[in-house]
Order: C-alpha cells, then structure tokens, then sequence
C-alpha cells in the first residue's frame, strides 16, 4: 500500500491547515507507509513546500514531493537535452528548469524561445500574455504545467493555471501541452517513483485527482475539504482527519 497525496486543499488551503492533517501524515511516517505528495501547484519550490509543511507539524522532506513544475522540467528533459524557454508562472517553474540547465528568456526575447511554459502566475500582465502568444505563433512550444481552472485558497476559489492557459489557446488558436494531473507525463513520474504496487490516491477534485487514481488503477480517496463537494470514490471523507481511524480498521 502506497499513497499518493494531493496538498491544496487536502493538507492545507492557503496558509491554513486542515484540522488533522499532521495526525494524517504522521500516521503514515509512524507505520512506515510509503508515500508522496503530488501536486499541480508549480507556483513554489519543492523545498518552500517542504518548509511550509514542516511549519504545520508534517515532517515531509522535499525528496517526498512532486509538482507539475518538476514533471514538466522531468518530462521535457528527456526529449529534450537543452532549450529556451519564456516562463508565465511562479518560482517553481523557474527552479526546476535551473535545475535541467535550461536558457529562461526574457519575455521580450520572444523570437528566440522554443518553449512557452504556463503555470499559475499570481504576478500576471497583458505584457506576459502578449510575449507569450507572439512566441506561440512564432513556433514555439506551448506546454501548460496544468490547467487547473481554478484554486483553493483560505478566502475561496481563484482563477488558477488554467485560466491563463485558456486566454493564450484562445488567442493562438492552439492547445498547450499539458503535464499536469491526471494527464499521462504525470502518471508515468508518479510510476517511476512509486512503481505499481496497490496505490491509494487521495484528493480533492473530482476531474483530476480521482481521474488520476483511475490512470494509476489505484483506490480513489476522495476529501470534501478542498474543491469538490460530491463525486464517486472507494472512501469518501469529509477531511483526511479521518484516515487514520478507517486505515487502522483496514490494517486490524
């Protein structure tokens, strides 16, 4: 048993903890229950990640998370040994491309870009959006790092990565590439790590996390804490605080 953990709007929403979240990953921690935190949050670092949880009493080292920022850098390194990429998106995604060695440009650089990468940017302008659709059209690749259309904060929901990547593929007239849950470069990173033994994916939304669970053959937790309000699943719980107990009666 291996679990596969959403964090935005499972462990948290915003800067807030949900009630029994820590008592959740700890009880994974205590029982040595292999598991990974899997998000399609790429406006942070896996390591300012780390530290938030770390504030909220879970003790989760980076080298237990993934991102869509990773998955994308992952992903397009592979076919890709070296490239120029403009960025609309947040810290994330410029960690992880520093980390494969790639060329970030300026978005006036546009000519010269073969990638346009979109993420959530929470600091976006027409200027972005405008450098973003030159290049485009331009030629350059237009890979999303998700499209989720929207994003649970400790006010409500807000426009997320979707919503831009949707003004762009209106405004170009093509589809991005998107890496992001619970599309098929995010399943196959989650595989590599994880292998396929009994996986257990537990979420928030519907149309990505449980849809996931389907791609992996993986048992669907579904947590009413984040973005969804109802839906289909093995477990329904109204927050991961209940984990623990119903997972105690499965071990017993």
């Amino acid at each position: 048993m291996k679990f596969v953990i959403d964090m935005d709007g499972v462990l948290y929403r915003g800067n807030r903890k949900i009630e029994g979240a820590d008592d959740f990953i700890n009880f994974l921690i205590d029982n040595g229950i292999e598991f990974l935190l899997a998000t399609n949050n790429s406006t942070n670092t896996r390591r300012s990640f780390a530290q938030k949880l770390q504030g909220m009493g879970m003790n989760v080292g980076e080298e237990r998370i993934i991102t869509s920022a990773y998955v994308t850098a992952e992903v397009l390194k592979r076919e890709v040994e070296f490239g120029r990429a403009i960025i609309i998106g947040g810290e994330g995604i410029y960690e992880e491309l520093n980390r494969i060695g790639w060329e970030i440009l300026e978005p006036r650089e546009w000519r010269s870009a073969d990638f346009v990468i979109v993420g959530m940017d929470t600091g976006l302008t027409f200027e972005k959006l405008k450098y973003g659709c030159l290049a485009i059209n331009n030629g350059a690749s237009f890979v999303a790092t998700n499209d989720d259309k929207n994003f649970p904060s400790e006010e409500g929901l807000i426009p997320g990565a979707g919503s831009i990547v949707a003004a762009l593929e209106a405004a170009t007239g093509k589809k991005a590439r998107v890496m992001g849950k619970p599309n098929k470069p995010y399943v196959e990173i989650i595989k590599g790590i994880l292998g396929e033994d009994e996986l257990w994916v537990v979420g928030d939304r519907v149309e990505t996390d449980m849809l996931l669970a389907e791609k992996l053959h993986a048992k669907k937790v579904l947590v009413l804490s984040g973005v969804s309000k109802e839906g289909e699943a093995d477990i329904v719980v109204e927050s991961v605080a209940q984990l623990p107990g119903i997972l105690r009666e499965i071990f017993s």
